[in-house]
């Protein structure tokens, strides 16, 4: 349909298609788009993703800003199996993670690897 927002493998569109990255429209020229955005305006969906409407009653075309929600990550070395290691008094803990939404983890597999969170 006309306005329809398509995936497509490449910058080159097809004639008759517009990359979605906020630009104004002849309405005039355009009518039927113009139906679909009748604010002359071709949303922009540069690093968005397409999804299905929730039924949370969120309104059609509206940003959902909660893509990474804040959430941790907890680990316990002494629940891991080590192979056959004698034991020591060490104090291996409960370690947490960063909390907040937008991050990374490195985890290492030896002695002498980086464990971070970041």
């Amino acid at each position: 349909p006309v306005g329809a927002a398509i995936a497509w493998p490449s910058d080159a569109t097809p004639a008759g298609y517009a990359l979605m990255q906020g630009q104004s429209f002849d309405k005039s020229a355009y009518p039927l788009l113009a139906i679909a955005y009748p604010s002359g305006v071709i949303p922009d969906m540069r690093g968005w993703t397409i999804k299905g409407k929730p039924i949370s009653g969120r309104a059609v075309l509206s940003q959902e800003m909660d893509g990474n929600k804040s959430h941790s990550h907890t680990a316990r070395a002494q629940d891991t199996d080590l192979g056959t290691k004698s034991t020591s008094s060490f104090d291996y803990g409960t370690k947490s993670t960063n909390t907040t939404g937008n991050h990374t983890h490195q985890f290492g597999g030896y002695i002498n690897s980086y464990w971070g969170d970041s």
